[in-house]
């Protein structure tokens, strides 16, 4: 399965807007293409899968971040 679409499907499955959101540690580059993409409506859609997979590795060190903490 292409990473656009796992990640199109995954944000239909995105969690309640009430969750605590992730403190992702991202590429100033990188959080200036996602936050431009949000703006345009097309995020996920018009990322390169480079960019993506690093969204996906900031998001699983977080969450293992996450579960660390008490």
């Amino acid at each position: 399965m292409k990473l656009h679409a796992r990640l199109a499907r995954l944000e239909h499955a995105r969690p309640a807007q009430h969750a605590e959101p992730l403190a992702l540690e991202l590429a100033p580059d990188l959080a200036e293409r996602i936050e431009a993409a949000q703006s345009a409506r097309t995020f996920p859609q018009s990322l390169s899968d480079n960019d993506l997979q690093a969204l996906i590795e900031a998001a699983d060190k977080a969450k293992e971040g996450s579960h660390d903490r008490p």
